[in-house]
């Protein structure tokens, strides 16, 4: 509970960097300070602080405080690295705007090949019989519509996102969600959304995408 916790306080804090709160000093405030301030520990506050040491948004110097790192120059690894505090709430949200256009690129740009990748991974997933395995499939059967989009930039950026998925709290919730009246239903919109691509329909395909995550977001996150 404290891990999630402190990442809580993490995401927290990196989004008042981003806001420029302490920009004029560049100083975050003390320890003390920010756990009077946002009401916990200050063992968390230092967890917290240490994931923002490690994401390289902060450096801290013994005897002088907690400074903001400047942002030029940054790495892909170092903005992947901060991508791993996403919260399933912000992961949603970016699938919402993403998922719905690259189903729609897929309709028109897949190739029979790879629409009959798709096709396996939904033939897959109706055959799953085990929570794990229908994780699989479902990631798969979204893969493989990011690939068939024919965008390669899309295509990695949802591979960082399915590397999110992977992650605890996100896969938490997904197994501690998982029903099989959810599966079904799951394997039912991706039907919906398969025969969309196949029929070559892209505005078809982009508003399964929307209903069928729009369900996702409903039952992962209460929405």
């Amino acid at each position: 509970m404290a891990r999630v916790l402190a990442a809580d306080i993490a995401r927290s804090l990196r989004q008042r960097i981003d806001a420029g709160e302490w920009a004029d000093h560049g100083r975050v405030p003390p320890e003390r300070d920010l756990a009077t301030t946002l009401g916990v520990a200050r063992n968390t506050i230092r967890r917290a602080l240490d994931v923002l040491r490690e994401e390289g948004a902060i450096s801290r110097h013994i005897g002088r405080g907690t400074f903001i790192r400047a942002g030029e120059g940054q790495s892909l690894a170092e903005v992947a690295q901060r991508m791993r505090g996403s919260s399933p709430a912000d992961i949603m949200e970016i699938r919402l705007l993403l998922e719905p256009s690259a189903a729609a690129f897929a309709a028109t740009n897949a190739s029979a090949g790879e629409l009959a990748n798709v096709e396996e991974a939904h033939r897959n997933a109706l055959l799953s019989d085990d929570m794990p395995t229908f994780e699989h499939w479902d990631a798969e059967f979204h893969h493989r519509i990011f690939a068939s989009s024919r965008n390669v930039l899309l295509k990695e950026m949802h591979g960082l996102l399915r590397a999110l998925r992977s992650q605890s709290p996100w896969f938490d919730i997904k197994k501690r969600t998982f029903s099989e009246e959810r599966r079904r239903r799951y394997c039912a919109e991706h039907g919906a959304l398969l025969d969309n691509l196949l029929s070559r329909d892209p505005e078809g395909a982009r508003g399964a995408m929307a209903e069928h995550l729009a369900t996702v977001s409903a039952n992962l996150l209460g929405r």
